[in-house]
């Protein structure tokens, strides 16, 4: 085989190995969705005062209020009870049932 043969079965896999993975991105394309604990940072309120706003209603929907003395806290401890508040005001995480209803436990 020669040297332009060669080069002709080297640019064929080549050609076909880029029409497989560009089929394979369209077909199945990454989603990039992930599941985080934690709100998305534009969510949390980044002045202290917004911080404290939004401190004070995630507390009054628990039936608390500001602690005494908050107002000696750094912002960074501010910014931790509220999201530890917000956090607590979720409830624990779903389980069986509340997850799919209609799973059947295998052990059973």
């Amino acid at each position: 085989m020669g040297r332009k043969a060669w080069l002709s079965v080297a640019a064929a896999f080549l050609l076909g190995v880029g029409t497989a993975v560009t089929g394979l991105e369209l077909i199945e394309p990454s989603s990039g969705v992930t599941v985080s604990g934690r709100p998305p940072a534009d969510e949390i309120p980044r002045t202290r005062q917004a911080l404290v706003a939004k401190w004070e209603r995630s507390l009054a929907d628990a039936g608390l209020k500001l602690p005494e003395g908050w107002e000696k806290m750094s912002t960074n401890q501010i910014r931790t009870e509220y999201m530890s508040q917000e956090l607590a005001n979720a409830g624990p995480p779903p389980t069986g049932p509340a997850l799919d209803p209609d799973f059947s436990n295998p052990d059973d």
